[in-house]
């Protein structure tokens, strides 16, 4: 198995202004607002990051609030195109009891939209939706969110994504559901992310990223084009967002380390990271 290639990385805290070693930026999710600039979610906060990926300070570094349902983010995705970003919440308990995923988008001027409910239910707070990706394709916009479903095997969760498509300004409808190949079956599933083809999945608790490409009109995995990597070390145990920067290199963050984990984890936690694909 080979391993992914650091180029660089950083703390959060350090990078956006106004916080310090103490301020909690448990990061949950990036994606790549412009060839220039990362957006940044955090699971404990309603509010969005602007990051330079430079991973250098910078005037253009800064939290804006997010309005939206629940507290946090599970992740987020950017349309190039429209200037929209999307934010997804994981889970929230729907007026009907059931537990249902919801995304917020913001216009341009960071503006709320709308916050739509997305089709499914979910049986615990915590495992919802995982992972959000946006993509245009053949004049419809798609959203892709990655789930668990409920099977299991060998210890391993069974993975799955949700594509949603709409027309311009219409409301996101489910078309349908991409189950995952055995060699992408992981502990658990953190981060999705999607450029042109090719697909890339984390898994926080396996420590892994998966990479594929997509059928062009069925959305589906291509037989054969899976490959699996490794993190450059056993530190990288709290990664919850991904996106692509080009297409051999990622940009992730990760999570605040959780209890239990190795002191050696908090080097790498709450923090955004380059890596690039041997």
């Amino acid at each position: 198995m080979k391993k992914l290639e650091l180029i660089r990385e950083e703390k959060l805290f350090r990078l956006i202004r106004g916080r310090s070693k103490k301020s909690r930026l448990e990061a949950s999710g990036v994606a790549c607002a412009t060839e220039s600039t990362a957006f940044v979610v955090f699971d404990n906060l309603n509010q969005i990051a602007s990051v330079d990926v430079s991973l250098k300070r910078s005037q253009r570094n800064a939290l804006w609030p997010a309005p939206s349902l629940g507290a946090g983010f599970e992740d987020v995705a950017a349309d190039a195109k429209s200037g929209a970003t999307f934010a997804l919440i994981e889970s929230v308990e729907d007026a009907d009891g059931v537990l249902r995923g919801f995304v917020a988008e913001y216009d341009p001027d960071r503006r709320l939209r709308h916050c739509t409910r997305l089709a499914g239910r979910f049986q615990s707070a915590n495992k919802g939706f995982e992972g959000l990706a946006h993509r245009r394709h053949q004049g419809r916009e798609h959203l892709y969110a990655l789930r668990e479903d409920n099977s299991r095997s060998s210890g391993k969760s069974r993975g799955r994504i949700d594509v949603f498509t709409r027309s311009t300004g219409g409301p996101w409808k489910l078309s349908l559901s991409i189950d995952l190949p055995k060699e992408a079956r992981f502990k658990d599933y953190s981060a999705l992310a999607i450029r042109k083809d090719r697909i890339a999945i984390v898994s926080q608790e396996s420590a892994r990223l998966w990479v594929a490409r997509l059928q062009a009109r069925t959305h589906k995995v291509l037989p054969g084009s899976g490959a699996v990597y490794r993190f450059p070390d056993k530190n990288y145990r709290n990664v919850e967002g991904i996106d692509w920067l080009s297409d051999d290199t990622l940009i992730a963050v990760s999570d605040r380390m959780k209890r239990g984990q190795p002191s050696k984890c908090a080097k790498k936690d709450q923090s955004i990271h380059l890596f690039r694909i041997p």
